[in-house]
């Protein structure tokens, strides 16, 4: 892979596995935390970056935090085109369907329960209390919404699911739609279908059918690299060295507003820059984990990863409830108070999704494999949750 040193081995099928289950988990922990958006006393976006005029030490530490998963999304998406495209012998077109078809049992489906269940629980609060601070988090208003917006909410066609969260999977599971396209550029013009995809990413065009075109980009990227049997081992020198510079990265365009006017618009060479820097992103924290999978910490939390899908699909709403519920607790609107109650909501709601995802594979296991996608935790993986 990028930057291999010569004394790095070909990756283990075991270090490989593990790697992977402590990427799933470990970004899906920072989706959550990407996911708490602004501060309920703060007009300032963290996709903006800092405020430099209000709370700039709070703003700064949710810009960055949220900068830095930025590359959740593209490494997730990469990861599903390698796993999907990799051992693909046969490219025939039942061999195709047949990965189609598991692809909407596993991502497709449950998105569809989850978003229905969002769905008639939020319709419930609605129907209680109109004026609930919770809805106006959303994305569908209950008291203007049509039919198709209804649709919308559970299917996610045409616009994002009531689940926010789940725009990724959609976007994952049309990616799989067109694979067959995919896979004829992979193998007739594998770097030239690339650049074209890695242009459509960069100007932000999403080519009608997807919310956002990392996901299919970085699938290919993933597709390309399984194809062509690239070995995704990174040394761990040069993949410490990348999240380094990813880090100053990260910091520098969380900083970014305190030395560039944004008042009216954020310049277009900037949010390119920003999409951009995500390229190294993913090779940083690949690398990392690569690193931490070795590790006894990294062999315990891969541990969580039949979890993470589970966490992935309950953590919105519920995050925005504990975020509203928590902020009346807040003794005063300083710095410190805002950033404790950041991470206290994104801590008991980490701890709530997978402590119900555990109960649920316990005691509810086809529930749990419905709600889960058709994954399920091994008696070992539930023990080693449990003792955590």
């Amino acid at each position: 892979m990028w930057l291999r040193g010569t004394q790095v081995s070909p990756l283990s099928k075991q270090h490989l596995s593990r790697t992977i289950n402590l990427a799933r988990i470990s970004l899906i922990v920072g989706l959550v935390f990407l996911h708490y958006q602004t501060y309920p006393n703060s007009t300032a976006s963290p996709f903006d970056g800092i405020d430099p005029a209000h709370h700039p030490w709070a703003t700064f530490v949710n810009s960055f935090v949220l900068f830095f998963f930025f590359s959740a999304v593209p490494l997730l998406s990469m990861i599903s085109g390698w796993l999907f495209f990799s051992a693909m012998t046969d490219s025939s077109t039942n061999a195709l369907r047949s990965r189609i078809l598991h692809r909407f049992r596993t991502l497709y489906t449950p998105m569809v329960c989850w978003n229905l269940l969002f769905l008639l629980a939020l319709a419930l609060l609605f129907w209680r209390s109109p004026q609930h601070p919770l809805l106006s988090q959303l994305n569908l208003r209950f008291a203007a919404a049509s039919g198709w917006d209804y649709l919308n909410a559970v299917f996610a066609l045409t616009h994002h699911p009531i689940g926010y969260q789940f725009w990724f999977v959609r976007d994952l599971f049309v990616t799989v739609l067109v694979s067959p396209l995919l896979l004829v550029l992979l193998r007739r013009f594998p770097y030239l279908g690339l650049l074209g995809l890695a242009a459509v990413w960069l100007v932000g065009h999403d080519l009608w059918i997807f919310f956002r075109t990392d996901v299919v980009f970085f699938f290919y990227l993933g597709g390309l690299i399984g194809l062509r049997r690239i070995d995704l081992n990174v040394a761990p020198g040069p993949a410490l060295a990348l999240m380094a510079l990813y880090l100053v990265l990260v910091g520098l365009r969380a900083w970014a507003p305190a030395v560039i006017d944004m008042v009216e618009r954020r310049p277009e060479w900037l949010t390119g820059g920003t999409r951009a820097m995500r390229l190294i992103g993913v090779a940083a924290c690949w690398g990392t984990l690569l690193w931490l999978a070795r590790t006894r910490l990294g062999a315990r939390l891969a541990g969580y990863g039949g979890l993470a899908f589970f966490l992935f699909a309950m953590h919105f709403p519920l995050l925005a409830a504990i975020k509203w519920g928590l902020w009346h607790w807040v003794p005063a609107q300083t710095d410190a108070w805002m950033l404790a109650h950041y991470v206290s909501s994104v801590v008991v709601t980490i701890g709530l999704g997978l402590s119900a995802g555990w109960a649920l594979s316990r005691y509810l296991p086809t529930w749990f494999a419905l709600m889960n996608g058709g994954r399920t935790l091994a008696v070992s993986e539930r023990k080693r949750v449990a003792a955590s």
